[in-house]
């Protein structure tokens, strides 16, 4: 788009980012004004307000990455506020004209991004000193705040992570080695509770209904598995599922005689509805809902994280610091009434907190060719 037209565009729908809440925004479920009270201290005006200007900073961000090219450095919200980083001072007036925060950095969003891909390709686990159990790259990501590639890793392989680091061509400058405590987890783990059973064992949490059935993590289950209620009754079978690798995903195609519904269990006694599946920007709020914890909120933190699970890297996933325990894997992640992803796993626990992280649920949309069912 030209420069003139983008600008006037922005004009049309800066007052809303800016300005009061859409009525969509308005329309917030009480159950998830409830949670963000909770867990991000809002009450209802400043979450209405909150989730109005996340849904609109999407959209200016992907104008800003068009307009900017290889010299898009990356976006972040920080309360609502928009940031934009640039490499290019020249284009820090075009980002100003939409309202945003300019910042100008070293790395381009794209020079960060092929670094964490030719990690991907790295066969890492090789690379880790076997004698100790204190080694493990736990996960790695573009950190678009800092403007660098952020790995974390165990104690015992800090060392390994910064020659990792240097060997996709990175300087110093460029990364940041975090250590951390335990290696992520799956949430797999089998409790009771309210949630689907795998063949009559494991347990795990329903993300998202499809009008052919529903999405899940694809840990929970491999293909051909059965999915049942917990009093064994049928809701259908394991058609594809992906884990590790590629993604965290598991489509689970419907027995006849079920409906399901595009709606999320509040644990409260009621639900929320689905209205679309718009993905949230780093530094948006976002809530989760699952079997063994219920509706937690926080914040997402990174996008196409790359993890590290016993049963090996997972790429492809948002990092959150919302919590999440055995069992609420394949749980609904959502900012607002939009679908984001399905939980996958983390550390931590919903007592002294944690990271976890989720599958988009639009990439597993686009993957078996699925229609999300809205509310």
């Amino acid at each position: 788009m030209e420069l003139t037209k983008f600008l006037a565009a922005l004009a049309v729908f800066l007052p809303i980012v800016y300005g009061a809440p859409t009525q969509a925004a308005n329309n917030l479920h009480p159950e998830i004004l409830a949670a963000m009270k909770r867990d991000l201290g809002l009450d209802a005006e400043q979450a209405n307000v909150l989730v109005a200007r996340e849904i609109k900073a999407t959209e200016v961000i992907e104008q800003l990455r068009t307009l900017a090219g290889n010299s898009f450095g990356g976006a972040w919200l920080v309360d609502g506020e928009l940031n934009v980083a640039v490499t290019d001072e020249a284009l820090t007036s075009d980002v100003t004209a939409t309202g945003a925060t300019p910042l100008v950095v070293s790395n381009s969003l794209s020079k960060l991004e092929e670094a964490k891909a030719a990690l991907d390709k790295i066969d890492i686990a090789q690379t880790l000193d076997k004698r100790s159990e204190e080694t493990g790259i736990a996960a790695y990501y573009v950190d678009v705040a800092a403007n660098k590639l952020v790995l974390e890793a165990l104690a015992g392989s800090t060392a390994q992570a910064e020659e990792l680091a240097k060997q996709v061509g990175l300087v110093e400058s460029e990364f940041e080695v975090h250590t951390v405590e335990e290696m992520p987890s799956t949430f797999a783990t089998v409790r009771g509770g309210d949630a689907y059973y795998i063949n009559n064992s494991a347990r795990c949490s329903v993300g998202f209904s499809v009008t052919t059935g529903f999405v899940s993590a694809g840990h929970c289950g491999s293909s051909g598995a059965a999915a049942t209620t917990t009093s064994g009754a049928s809701l259908g079978t394991f058609a594809g599922s992906v884990f590790p690798g590629n993604g965290d995903y598991s489509y689970i195609r419907g027995s006849s005689g079920n409906t399901f519904s595009g709606t999320i269990n509040n644990y409260s006694g009621g639900t929320i509805a689905v209205a679309g599946s718009t993905a949230s920007a780093v530094g948006a709020s976002i809530c989760r809902s699952g079997s063994t914890t219920g509706v937690h909120c926080g914040t997402v933190r990174a996008l196409g994280a790359t993890v590290t699970y016993s049963q090996g890297r997972v790429t492809g996933l948002t990092q959150t610091n919302v919590c999440a325990e055995p069992g609420d894997s394949g749980g609904s992640f959502y900012s607002g009434s939009q679908a984001q992803g399905v939980t996958s796993g983390g550390s931590g626990d919903c007592t002294s907190g944690g990271t976890t992280y989720f599958q988009p649920v639009n990439e597993i949309l686009s993957a078996y060719g699925l229609t999300l069912v809205r509310g």
